[in-house]
Formats: C-alpha cells, sequence, structure tokens
C-alpha cells in the first residue's frame, strides 16, 4: 500500500472524502478537528499537486471567496483499498467524480453541514452518523440507502433516525415515491426482524417552504390511509426547533 505518499492525517482527509464524497475546505478543517487553516491548505495543495485529489474552485468575481470543494480522483484508490472501513465497490465511482452534477456536489456539501450542526446539537451525547457510503455492505437498509442513519445515545436510551436531504427542484412524484418506499419498508418488517431495534424516526431536510410543505400534506394523507404503519416524519428546513423536537423525542 502506498500510504508513504502521505501523512495519517492526509489521509484521515481521504476518508472523509470517501464517507462524505465531496467537502469544502472549511469542512475538512472542523471535521479534523483543526483549528490552524495553513497546515490544512498545505495538506490539500499536496494532494492536490500529487494528483491524490480533485478540486473545484471558480476564479469568477463574487465567487472566488468560496471555499475550494475536494473530492477523490483515480490515484486515491490504491491508497484506500486496504482500509477495513472501506468498500471496494463504493470506491469504483472515484473514476466518475470530477464530472458529477452541480446539485449533487450541493447535496453532499449539505449533508456535511447537517452532521457538524448535529455534533454541536448533541455534544454531551454519544453521535454515531452513517453516510450512505458507510451504508453500502448493510443490505437490511432499504434499497435506496438513505443519506444517512443516526443513532444518538443518551445514557441508556438509545435513538434512531433514517436521514433524507430533498433536493431543490426534486419532482414531486419523487417525493411520492420516497414516502412511499419507507412505508412499504416498514411493512415488511425487515429492520426489526434485522436489527432487533424500533423503527427509526424519519427526519426530511426540504429546501424550501413549499416542498416542505407538500410533504407535510402528502404525508399526512397517505398516514390516514394507512392506519396500521407507525412511522414518525420530522420536516425542516431552517427551523432549528423542529430538529430539536424530533432529536428529544423518545422512542
Amino acid at each position: 500500500m502506498a500510504t508513504h505518499l502521505i501523512t495519517p492525517k492526509q489521509l484521515e482527509i481521504l476518508i472523509l472524502l470517501y464517507r462524505f464524497r465531496f467537502l469544502n475546505r472549511t469542512q475538512l478543517q472542523t471535521l479534523l478537528n483543526h483549528k490552524e487553516p495553513r497546515r490544512i491548505k498545505s495538506w490539500l495543495k499536496d494532494l492536490t499537486d500529487k494528483k491524490i485529489l480533485g478540486r473545484h474552485y471558480s476564479t469568477k468575481f463574487n465567487e472566488n471567496t468560496k471555499p475550494a470543494i475536494y473530492y477523490l480522483i483515480t490515484k486515491s484508490k490504491s491508497l484506500l483499498l486496504e482500509r477495513p472501513e472501506v468498500d471496494t465497490n463504493a470506491l469504483k465511482r472515484v473514476y466518475r467524480e470530477h464530472i458529477r452534477s452541480s446539485r449533487l456536489i450541493e447535496h453532499c456539501i449539505r449533508l456535511a453541514n447537517f452532521y457538524l450542526q448535529l455534533k454541536e446539537q448533541t455534544k454531551g451525547k454519544t453521535l454515531h452518523f452513517f453516510t450512505k457510503t458507510d451504508l453500502t455492505t448493510h443490505d437490511y437498509f432499504p434499497f435506496a440507502h438513505p443519506d444517512a442513519y443516526i443513532a444518538i445515545k443518551d445514557g441508556k436510551k438509545m435513538k434512531r433516525y433514517f436521514f433524507e436531504i430533498i433536493d431543490e427542484g426534486a419532482p414531486r412524484f419523487i417525493l411520492r415515491s420516497k414516502i412511499k418506499m419507507y412505508l412499504e419498508y416498514f411493512s415488511e418488517n425487515t429492520w426489526t426482524i434485522s436489527t432487533g431495534h424500533p423503527f427509526p424516526k424519519i427526519l426530511l431536510l426540504c429546501p424550501n417552504d413549499q416542498i416542505k410543505d407538500f410533504l407535510r400534506k402528502h404525508i399526512s394523507q397517505v398516514m390516514e390511509e394507512e392506519a396500521d404503519v407507525e412511522i414518525d416524519f420530522y420536516l425542516s428546513n431552517t427551523d432549528k426547533i423542529e430538529w430539536e423536537n424530533a432529536l428529544a423525542s423518545d422512542e
């Protein structure tokens, strides 16, 4: 394994990008708990110069103040193949990461922002946060894996959540299909049979009030029709109170 090409901290950066796919420099600095931006910039420059990482950065006016966004490219694969937390099948995507859509990139950036916010909200508790990539080898999850599976331990209580980011402009038939998927997954009882745990609550992060209101009405309607389905949905866009209610609720 060619890990002699990089430092242990640089390997941490690669593993974070494997899990989240796209991260900006500010997020990486926070995730590494590093107070000195100069060191992060130096590590990232070295990785990009060695063509281990790719980088999106705009020099256009009003955009050149935004932090660069980083992602894995082909050379990074050999550095990660033997890591125990890495699924080799998931690494196949690195060949095409450089041409991913701006929507996917923004989706990944929002996921990391949510994770960092959640870490702040759950200080003093034990937080387990698994991204879609972390879940690739867990076949008892829904077929279309959620953006994250979250488990929070507070004392003796463990609370579990599926987390989904709804993209701006998502067609409404896609939104209805996502809700239907969770209803069917609950009815199959796969989760409880496989884990022995109660069904997780579902957190939906919406891009605006219009989609949030549409989903709220649609969920209310289908839950009335499915009287035997007991799923707790929580929707939000910028309303932290709703997240806090979901995170504070008991199983």
